[in-house]
């Protein structure tokens, strides 16, 4: 019997450290096209929490503080349905204290720093229609990262369940055993 084949010990190490190699790069992958899910709901929220920012405040005369809050109130709970269901692929039930909860935890972090800003933008620039904007863009942007580690690594990556991740578990479970 040749050492290629699949009955032989080294034949089944080579299938496994291969089979390791596909797993790390498919989880690899998969890592990324969560962060890119994770950006591109991003990319749709803060337009929009612009846009609201700037309706609010110019066209409604209300203070960056209620413009700022009322916006990022508004959008959390679109930002919070993509991010579960599209970009980490849970499809069981929400759990409150390890999911719901260090979602809005994460971002009232966002909203106070964005509206402490928002509130020193105004003071300064008051007449800026603008000022919110920047304001709220940088509290926002500086808890981006954190806020995608906090879901991938804390919430939803713990019990990660999207198409990649069960492909693999059942190759693994289909796999021969060394």
């Amino acid at each position: 019997m040749a050492l290629t084949d699949v009955g032989t010990p080294t034949a089944n190490l080579s299938f496994m450290a291969r089979s390791r190699a596909e797993v790390l790069a498919r989880v690899r992958e998969a890592d990324i096209g969560k962060l890119l899910k994770f950006s591109a709901v991003s990319a749709v929220a803060f337009p929009l929490t612009q846009v609201l920012l700037l309706l609010f405040t110019n066209v409604f005369d209300w203070s960056a503080v209620a413009a700022n809050i009322t916006s990022v109130s508004l959008l959390s709970v679109p930002a919070y349905v993509l991010n579960r269901y599209w970009v980490w692929g849970k499809k069981d039930k929400n759990q409150f204290m390890t999911e719901i909860l260090p979602f809005w935890v994460v971002t009232i972090l966002g909203l106070v720093l964005s509206t402490v800003l928002a509130h020193y933008a105004e003071m300064w620039w008051p007449h800026s229609p603008v000022a919110a904007n920047l304001a709220n863009t940088v509290g926002f942007g500086s808890v981006w990262i954190f806020k995608f580690l906090i879901l991938d690594k804390l919430m939803f990556g713990a019990h990660q369940h999207f198409p990649v991740e069960e492909e693999l578990e059942a190759e693994l479970e289909t796999s021969p055993a060394t």
